[in-house]
């Protein structure tokens, strides 16, 4: 299984509804559609000092690599012109991406 792991803020002149919003239709979506097992989105309870990552968290779970590669290119296919990816990513200030698999 591989973990996709997105840290990210929300731009301070975007409502959190907004792109919280977006991030769970995203979620669902991908859910609905069999791209990914299991997706959650995460606040981080930590303040800084303490953490060095953004303040949300969202975690997609795909079954396997051939799941994995073809989710993301049918994605970058669709661009940030549509959906609620498109409205996710111009919501947000600073993002990292981290991809982790089972062993």
């Amino acid at each position: 299984m591989i973990h996709y792991h997105v840290f990210f803020s929300i731009k301070p002149d975007v409502p959190e509804s907004t792109c919280l919003g977006a991030a769970k239709e995203f979620l669902e979506e991908l859910r609905l559609k069999e791209y990914i097992l299991r997706g959650r989105l995460l606040k981080n309870s930590s303040q800084k000092p303490k953490t060095s990552l953004p303040e949300y968290h969202a975690l997609f779970e795909f079954k396997n690599d051939e799941i994995f590669n073809s989710t993301l290119t049918e994605i970058r296919a669709e661009g940030l012109e549509k959906g609620p990816h498109s409205i996710l990513m111009k919501s947000v200030s600073e993002f990292r991406v981290e991809i982790f698999r089972e062993i």
